[in-house]
């Protein structure tokens, strides 16, 4: 019943309602205690007693019930509505009887009517304390009719009339001002509700941007960072990877964006800067904007990671150039292949001159190198989908490392091995697993030391990726050229046709792999496949 009616007048009773109705009867136990102590006193300095026996047993049963009142309001925290009515029903009563007791409204007790009244206006439903107050005044009114007629008493009706006026009054009120209250309660809570909600959306919306997002306060702590950023963000800076903590210091933690919003800050043209972070890639670009508001300053931070839009702008040239480069190699085999067989029948002529010889040599060589570039374009072009076996590292690599020496590229001392992991395994397309570590294995034989061997490494790295590294110990490569190796034609030699490294990239990309590259121990390069 007190919910419905809670729900009726649209109020929900809180936590502070019950408080207030346990210090309500916290004060109502101390004033009846007072009272009970009159009833020994022989003349009483509060009250001028001229009922003690009614008196005496009025104030005890007060003051055992708003005993029972205030432990009730502590155990049982139901019915809300219904504990208030029976409380000032018996205060209505119980003071109406004290008041009769010490001589009627001349006594001065009536005027206790109005705190009950009140309480009930502040913590009762609307129509509550007009009820209260109406029955406080017939009560009043009864008290005065009998104690004028069957006792003589010098009691005014105005007096009367008037405290029944304020019981109303003090009703209507209280019962104003409570609306006032909910009123304004119910727009706090609706605005709480608000602003929770905005607070979620642009949460969610944060979260979900594509842009990472940085959001900074007047002096420069990070009180924002969403799930983007944290991925573009570099993985390693004082360990916070993935794991960044809220709020931080950016001067300490991520000083290269803090000393890119200094710049920005200095010239504000600057709208936007490229970050480095890790050795021979720009790939992170940052734009500021900033936030001004009567109560808050601070900065907004938005970061892009410019490789995936630098690489789809790659793989869509690369699309172009590939069907182009496949229709111009088709057109070339033809007459490739006659100029290269018309050479070997040259070279079978024995009464050809030494000279000639030498020119049918290179002309078969040359064609022979123009041969596999096509070969190259063409494997790029058909794009076949990777048939992914779960291939057992140990066995298989030492099987490929026989079949590579044999084909007479190299000798098998010239190979390191290096098996970290028990029983490795991995899933590959065996095809093309082959192909990668032939051409890794050719080009680390190439730019390495002819003196020492390659090493090939099979790891475990972070969480679970497994490895293979194939490194050379020759020169290395230079930062300039670590973005570049991986792009198609380019090349540091003069033999190389500039699509090795690519074609193994592209490959690892069909098998859901990353190839990366970097300087070793040894001083020279390795090529590192992880999947």
């Amino acid at each position: 019943m007190a919910s419905d009616a809670h729900t009726k007048f649209g109020f929900k009773p809180r936590s502070s309602n019950w408080t207030s109705l346990r210090l309500i009867n916290i004060f109502r136990v101390g004033l009846t205690a007072i009272f009970f102590i009159q009833s020994f006193l022989p003349d009483s300095p509060l009250l001028n007693i001229h009922d003690l026996s009614l008196y005496a047993w009025t104030s005890f049963v007060y003051l055992l019930l708003s005993l029972v009142l205030m432990l009730a309001s502590w155990i049982d925290r139901r019915n809300f509505q219904r504990q208030i009515s029976v409380q000032i029903y018996i205060d209505i009563l119980a003071i109406i009887l004290l008041m009769h007791s010490c001589g009627g409204i001349g006594s001065g007790l009536g005027t206790l009517l109005i705190i009950a009244i009140a309480v009930t206006g502040l913590l009762g439903e609307n129509s509550l304390a007009t009820i209260f107050a109406s029955l406080a005044s017939i009560g009043l009114i009864g008290e005065h009719l009998y104690i004028t007629n069957f006792i003589f008493s010098t009691a005014s009706s105005t007096q009367v009339g008037l405290l029944g006026v304020a019981l109303f009054a003090t009703a209507l009120v209280t019962q104003s001002l409570t609306r006032s209250i909910r009123s304004s309660e119910a727009l706090i809570q609706q605005q709480k509700i608000d602003v929770a909600n905005l607070s979620a959306l642009n949460s969610e919306i944060l979260q979900n941007m594509q842009s990472g997002v940085l959001a900074l306060d007047s002096n420069d702590q990070v009180r924002h960072i969403n799930d983007t950023a944290r991925n573009i963000l570099p993985a390693r800076f004082s360990g916070y990877y993935k794991g960044i903590k809220v709020p931080f210091d950016l001067q300490t933690i991520l000083p290269n964006i803090f000393n890119a919003l200094l710049d920005w800050r200095d010239s504000p043209a600057l709208a936007t800067s490229l970050l480095t972070y890790e050795k021979g890639n720009n790939d992170i670009q940052i734009s500021f904007h900033e936030l001004q508001s009567a109560s808050h300053q601070g900065t907004l931070i938005f970061m892009d990671d410019v490789s995936k839009l630098k690489h789809k702008m790659q793989q869509s040239k690369l699309a172009s150039l590939g069907k182009l480069t496949a229709n111009i190699a088709h057109e070339i085999r033809n007459p490739l292949g006659a100029i290269s067989h018309a050479a070997q029948l040259l070279a079978e002529n024995t009464k050809l001159p030494e000279t000639d010889q030498r020119l049918t040599e290179i002309i078969q060589q040359h064609s022979s190198r123009i041969n596999e570039i096509i070969e190259d374009i063409m494997q790029i072009s058909r794009g076949r989908v990777a048939s992914k076996d779960n291939i057992e590292l140990k066995n298989w690599i030492n099987n490929f490392i026989e079949g590579y020496c044999l084909s007479g590229e190299t000798s098998k001392d010239c190979f390191e091995l290096e098996i970290q992991v028990d029983d490795p395994q991995m899933e590959f397309d065996s095809g093309h697993l082959n192909r990668i570590l032939t051409n890794l294995c050719s080009n680390a034989k190439i730019h390495g030391s002819a003196e020492l061997p390659v090493t090939i490494k099979i790891y475990k790295k972070e969480p679970d990726a497994m490895c293979i590294e194939v490194a050379d110990q020759g020169q290395g490569i230079s930062s300039d050229e670590l973005d570049k190796i991986f792009e198609p034609f380019y090349t540091t030699g003069h033999k190389g046709t500039g699509l090795g490294l690519y074609i193994v990239g592209q490959l690892c990309e069909l098998n859901d792999s990353k190839i990366s590259v970097e300087t070793n121990e040894y001083g020279g390069t390795s090529f590192i496949v992880c999947k």
